[in-house]
C-alpha cells in the first residue's frame, strides 16, 4: 500500500488552479480538521498547556480577505464560504506535504506575540497568523499555478 501522503497527493492532483482548490467542498471539509488541529497545536505550544479551540469563521474570513485570497472562493461567497476556501486551502498544502507541524510553527511565529488568555487580543492574533500562513501558501501556490 502507497504512504499516506502519496495516496492524498493522488486524491488532490487533478486540481489545475488556485480557485478550483478554494471551491472544492470535499477539501474544505478536510480542511477544517488540519486547520483546528494545528491551531490546537500551535496555541498548546504558545501557552505551555494543552489547549484545543476550533478556529472561527470570522477569523478565517478575515484573513483570506487580509492576505489578498479573496479571488479564490466563490462569487459572493458570505464569511462561512470565505472560512471555507481558507480551510481548502490548508487541507490541500497538508495533502502535497507540508506537514501539521511547519504549519503549526507558521502560525506559532506570529502568536507568541499575543496574549492568547485574553480572548479579544487570540482572536487579533489568530486573525494575523492565519493571514500569515495565507499569504505564505499563496505565495507557494504562485509558483505551482502561475496566474
Amino acid at each position: 500500500m502507497d504512504d499516506i501522503p502519496s495516496s492524498l497527493q493522488k486524491i488532490i492532483q487533478s486540481k489545475k488552479s488556485i480557485k478550483e482548490i478554494g471551491i472544492d467542498k470535499d477539501l474544505a471539509k478536510f480542511g477544517d480538521t488540519v486547520t483546528n488541529f494545528i491551531y490546537s497545536l500551535a496555541k498548546s505550544v504558545v501557552l505551555g498547556k494543552l489547549d484545543q479551540r476550533k478556529v472561527s469563521r470570522t477569523i478565517l474570513s478575515t484573513a483570506l480577505k487580509q492576505s489578498k485570497m479573496k479571488i479564490y472562493a466563490k462569487t459572493r461567497s458570505d464569511a462561512h464560504g470565505l472560512a471555507d476556501t481558507a480551510e481548502a486551502l490548508i487541507g490541500y498544502m497538508y495533502c502535497i506535504g507540508w506537514s501539521l507541524e511547519s504549519m503549526a510553527e507558521i502560525l506559532i511565529e506570529i502568536l507568541k506575540n499575543y496574549n492568547l488568555n485574553d480572548f479579544k487580543i487570540e482572536k487579533l492574533g489568530a486573525i494575523q497568523a492565519f493571514t500569515h500562513i495565507l499569504t505564505k501558501i499563496k505565495n507557494y501556490l504562485l509558483t505551482i499555478f502561475p496566474s
